[in-house]
């Protein structure tokens, strides 16, 4: 990743991470697998990308004035999809790798 997007891919893991952390805390079973190194060359700007980039080409299912009214105002107007900026096929068999390994480092 490149750049704002691998800034708040970290600033997101770390949100994350700290989640499970203060979740354990309290007593409960849960882990947080961590995909970066999945997707090392294989984000939106990689080769081959697992990541979209900018998806125009509506589904039936997109509204972008509503998917991106909160998360960007700005890019609402613009009739982006909602795939934009997230995992392609591909892609989300890479955040299952990372499950995978997190669960098999538990024994289960």
């Amino acid at each position: 990743m490149l750049g704002p997007l691998s800034d708040t891919a970290d600033v997101l893991t770390t949100a994350m991470q700290g989640s499970a952390d203060d979740t354990r805390k309290q007593g409960a079973e849960v882990w947080f697998s961590n995909p970066k190194a999945d997707f090392e060359g294989k984000a939106v700007c990689g080769d081959p990308e697992r990541i979209h980039g900018i998806v125009k080409t509506l589904t039936n299912s997109d509204k972008p004035l509503k998917d991106w009214k909160i998360l960007n105002p700005i890019l609402s107007k613009y009739g982006l999809s909602a795939q934009s900026f997230h995992p392609k096929i591909e892609g989300a068999r890479l955040y299952a790798n990372a499950l995978e390994r997190t669960m098999a480092g538990m024994g289960l």
